[in-house]
């Protein structure tokens, strides 16, 4: 199972995530401050789900924006 490695913003802990939590927030193993949600693969978006998904994101986010035109 793969795992990645989040450092806490409080503490600087660095916490192992499993692959399985993708998407779910967290919480420190050292101080138990919250870990934002991780995605490890890109996340399709609508209209209506964009500005619901950044305003809840805490972390940065990489966005592609495509057109038919």
């Amino acid at each position: 199972m793969s795992s990645y490695l989040v450092k806490c913003r409080s503490c600087g802990t660095s916490n192992r995530i499993p692959a399985d939590k993708e998407g779910i927030p967290g919480h420190c193993g050292n101080c138990q401050a919250a870990l934002p949600a991780l995605y490890f693969q890109p996340q399709q978006m609508t209209d209506n789900s964009f500005d619901d998904f950044i305003a809840h994101f805490a972390g940065p986010v990489l966005a592609e924006f495509w057109a038919p035109w």
